[in-house]
């Protein structure tokens, strides 16, 4: 039987994507590629696995049973090769971190310090990113072993999730509001206000959380520009083209002279949390989810 690891990790990129040109693009393939190796493993299992319907394509139920069983595969192989590294060389292999600067910056180095202690030859090497659809690329890529993101993701099966942090939401008003002098704000504040943001290529259910929509009594949220970064977000606030909703630490790491920041006092809060693909699992995760904890505990 010519089962290769590929070919399991074809059906796992198009089951993921519900499309060959996404999966294609993931894993740095043609769609031609991609076609072929599904095609090459509905050889080796006797039985078509996947089914295309106008909504994308989806699994059949032989597809369901390789994707689950593939997916043990593809762990207990790179979990062989890091353990076989770690054995002839005596030192793991780099972590490598994908995160949003703004996001980890009051913690992060008081962990990789705990790290350098605790694990030596630990090499842990951050991968900077803007937005979620950077990061999970990272992770599907196999460029990062884990990311600091902000939750939701959206609904995505592939990942180990491990909430870390919940923080208050803010609200970021252009220079001469008509809110700026309160100390606060509520959701209902925010009736008529456009809210600044990422949207495409962003799950819906993260768009909602992010955009609060809809709000508690039922309304739409007013949708302004659209910002890919940080920076782009603030300065469009700056320009008077609405406002932005963000963590209380992104207050903190971005300063900007013309800004007013308000806490939004009755939204649910913003959660950091540590990501891994399910089928790679780096042998010093653990330890980083042990240190992550205890840093943040004592911040």
């Amino acid at each position: 039987m010519d089962l290769s690891l590929r070919l399991l990790q074809a059906l796992d990129a198009v089951a993921a994507e519900g499309s060959m040109t996404r999966a294609a693009r993931t894993l740095n393939l043609t769609q031609q590629a991609v076609s072929g190796q599904i095609r090459q493993l509905e050889r080796v299992v006797g039985a078509p696995l996947l089914e295309r319907r106008p909504t994308g394509i989806e699994l059949t139920a032989a597809g369901q049973v390789v994707l689950k069983q593939g997916a043990a595969l593809l762990s207990s192989a790179r979990t062989m090769v890091a353990e076989a590294r770690l054995a002839a060389t005596g030192r793991p292999d780099p972590l490598r971190i994908a995160f949003k600067a703004q996001s980890t910056a009051h913690f992060m180095p008081a962990v990789e310090a705990a790290l350098r202690e605790r694990a030596p030859d630990l090499e842990l090497r951050p991968i900077s990113s803007h937005t979620l659809p950077d990061e999970i690329d990272a992770l599907i890529s196999g460029r990062a072993d884990a990311a600091f993101l902000w939750l939701p993701i959206g609904d995505d099966p592939r990942f180990t999730i491990h909430p870390l942090l919940p923080e208050d939401r803010w609200v970021a008003l252009p220079p001469g509001h008509r809110l700026e002098s309160r100390t606060s704000l509520s959701i209902a504040d925010l009736a008529d206000v456009p809210v600044v943001g990422p949207r495409d290529g962003m799950p819906p259910a993260v768009v909602d959380f992010w955009f609060i929509d809809p709000r508690p009594d039922g309304t739409r949220a007013h949708f302004g520009p659209q910002a890919r970064t940080p920076e782009e977000c603030l300065h469009l606030v700056a320009a008077g083209h609405g406002c932005w909703i963000a963590p209380a630490s992104t207050v903190t790491y971005f300063a900007h002279p013309r800004l007013t920041w308000l806490p939004l006092v009755d939204a649910e809060p913003n959660v950091l949390a540590l990501i891994w693909p399910k089928h790679t699992v780096h042998p010093m995760l653990p330890l980083l989810v042990e240190e992550t904890r205890r840093t943040l505990t004592a911040v």
